[in-house]
């Protein structure tokens, strides 16, 4: 098992994969890479709330990005 502290959070890697490190802010777990949970460590402190997983985010956004940005067709001239 690896442990890392970051501003004095304690991130845990248990299986050794890249994507598999495990935060816990107060009630909140997050599992992700090294680069996203800094990102939110980072965000918990500017701003005092965790942002929305990562997965979550994309889950969201997700119905928008099958939507065609442009309805009408373009006319040639």
């Amino acid at each position: 098992m690896k442990k890392l502290i970051y501003q004095g959070y304690i991130l845990t890697n248990s299986d050794g994969l890249t994507d598999s490190w495990t935060l816990t802010i107060g009630d909140q777990r997050r599992v992700g890479s090294l680069f996203e949970l800094r990102r939110q460590i980072n965000f918990h402190q500017e701003l005092g709330v965790l942002p929305p997983p990562k997965a979550a985010y994309q889950e969201e956004r997700a119905p928008q990005a099958t939507q065609s940005r442009n309805p009408v067709p373009n006319k040639r001239r």
